[in-house]
C-alpha cells in the first residue's frame, strides 16, 4: 500500500471513530471481569478524537497550511482499573498527524501501575507522562483548556516524543504546610525514546538532507531526570510551579560526505537543562496564566573517535494568558507569548535572516461546548519572526513582516 494510501485509510478509521464517539455520547465504559466465577475489578474505558484545520498566511506551519491542512489530528483510547488497595494501573494508546510528524502511528502514550502509600508519597512505574508546566501532562486532553495550539515556544505540537513521556518512573506526593497551603512534588527519571517520523527528527532531517553532502540517518534514545514542584497558596485558586530537568547524551546519526571535507558516519551529541517556572490563578470564571522557559544547551559531534565542534546556546520563552467562560457552553480565551533562538541575540541582530531569532504570536480562542462530550474551537494568530517554522525548505524566503494563522479544531470524548 502506497503511503499516501495508508494515510487516507488511517483518516477515513479516525473519521469513523469521530462519528462513533459521538454517537456516543459523554458515557465511559466499564467492563466488569470475571475468572473462574468470581469477579475481578472492572476496566474502565475513555477515548477521545479530535481534528482540525490549520490554514496560514506567507508561511507553511505545523504542515502544508499556506493552502489549508487537516493533518491536524488526535485519538487516544485509556483503559484503567484498581486491582487492589492503593493501586492502579492504566495505559493509553494514542495516535496523532501535525503535518507530516506523527503520521497517525499508534503508539504507546503511556502504561504504568501506580501505588501510593499515603498522601505525602507513591510511586509510578512504567511509561510514564513527564510533569512540567500546567499542560505538559494534560497536551492531549483538548477539553480541559481554552485553546487549540498551546504557546508552541513550550508546548510545541509536534515534540510529543520528545516532551511527552519517559520509560522509568516516578516518585509523588503532596506535604501539607498547614496555614501555608500544600506542596506537591514529582520527581522522575527513565529514558526518553524518540520516533523516528517525530518531530525531532523531522526537524534533524530538514537541516540536514543535502543531497550527496548530508544525510540525516536517525535518532537515538536518551536518560533524562527532572522534577515538578507545585505550592497551592493559602490564596484559594492561587498556585506557583517550578520544573526543571536535565536530558543527557541526545544523539543522532548522519553522514557527512568525505567530498566536502566531511568525517564520514558521525554521531551529535546534546545535553540539555530546562528550568521552567509557572503561575496560575482561577477566580470566579476567570482563569490566569503565565509561564517562563529557560533551556540551556552544549553540543558536540563525534566520528573517527574524536570529538570537535562544540557549541553552548540558551533559548527561552514566556506567555501570559487569560480565559473567561460566560456560561457552560462559551468560553473565550488569549495569550501573548514569544520564543527566542538565542538569548544573546534577541532580534537577530548580523545574522542572515534575522526573523530567524524570534516568534511572537498573539492569539483569540472562541471555544463552544455544545455537549459535555463535545467541543468546538475558532482559533486566530498574528504572528510576527519564524524562529519556530523548522520547515526550511518550505519557506525559503522569510522577513520580519507580520503573518497571520487560523485554527479550527473539534474534540469528542467519551
Amino acid at each position: 500500500m502506497k503511503k499516501t494510501s495508508l494515510h487516507q485509510t488511517k483518516k477515513v478509521l479516525l473519521t469513523a471513530a469521530l462519528g462513533a464517539t459521538a454517537a456516543c455520547g459523554a458515557s465511559a465504559y466499564e467492563v466488569p471481569l470475571t475468572f473462574f466465577g468470581t469477579n475481578a475489578p472492572s476496566l474502565d474505558f475513555h477515548g477521545f478524537a479530535s481534528q482540525g484545520l490549520l490554514s496560514s498566511s506567507t508561511y507553511d506551519y505545523l504542515g502544508y497550511t499556506k493552502s489549508a491542512s487537516a493533518r491536524f489530528t488526535e485519538a487516544g483510547v485509556n483503559v484503567s482499573m484498581n486491582p487492589f488497595p492503593h493501586t492502579h494501573i492504566t495505559a493509553q494508546g494514542f495516535m496523532f498527524d501535525v503535518g507530516d510528524v506523527g503520521e497517525y502511528d499508534v503508539v504507546l502514550d503511556y502504561g504504568l501501575v501506580d501505588y501510593n502509600f499515603n498522601d505525602a508519597i507513591g510511586i509510578r512505574l512504567g511509561r510514564i507522562i513527564r510533569p512540567e508546566g500546567i499542560y505538559n501532562s494534560i497536551q492531549s486532553v483538548d477539553l480541559a483548556r481554552s485553546m487549540i495550539l498551546l504557546p508552541q515556544g513550550m508546548y510545541d505540537a509536534r515534540y510529543r516524543d520528545y516532551s511527552g513521556s519517559i520509560d522509568g518512573g516516578s516518585i509523588y506526593g503532596d506535604l501539607s504546610l498547614k496555614k501555608a497551603g500544600d506542596l506537591s512534588y514529582e520527581l522522575y527519571g527513565g529514558m526518553v525514546n524518540l520516533s523516528q517520523n517525530g518531530g525531532v527528527a523531522r526537524l534533524l532531517q530538514g537541516e540536514m538532507d543535502i543531497p550527496h553532502l548530508l544525510t540525516f540517518q536517525q535518532v537515538n534514545g536518551f536518560p533524562e531526570v527532572g522534577l515538578q514542584l507545585w505550592w497551592n497558596t493559602p490564596v484559594n485558586g492561587l498556585r506557583l510551579g517550578l520544573a526543571g530537568y536535565e536530558a543527557f547524551g541526545f544523539s543522532y546519526d548522519f553522514y557527512q560526505s568525505p567530498h566536502i571535507g566531511g568525517m564520514g558516519n558521525t554521531i551529535g551529541y546534546t545535553d540539555a537543562a530546562v528550568i521552567h517556572p509557572s503561575l496560575e490563578y482561577l477566580w470566579k470564571n476567570w482563569t490566569f496564566q503565565a509561564e517562563y522557559r529557560l533551556s540551556y544547551y552544549d553540543s558536540h559531534d563525534e566520528a573517527k573517535g574524536l570529538s570537535y565542534g562544540r557549541t553552548y546556546s540558551d533559548t527561552d520563552t514566556w506567555y501570559a494568558g487569560v480565559a473567561y467562560r460566560f456560561n457552560k457552553w462559551f468560553q473565550v480565551g488569549t495569550y501573548y507569548t514569544e520564543d527566542y533562538a538565542n538569548i544573546d541575540n534577541r532580534d537577530g541582530t548580523g545574522t542572515a535572516t534575522p526573523s530567524d531569532a524570534y516568534q511572537k504570536d498573539a492569539a483569540l480562542t472562541f471555544r463552544f461546548d455544545p455537549k459535555p462530550w463535545w467541543v468546538i474551537k475558532v482559533e486566530g494568530h498574528c504572528l510576527h519572526g519564524t524562529a519556530l517554522l523548522d520547515d526550511n525548505s518550505d519557506n525559503p524566503h522569510r522577513s520580519e513582516k507580520p503573518w497571520y494563522m487560523l485554527a479550527l479544531k473539534t474534540t469528542v470524548s467519551f
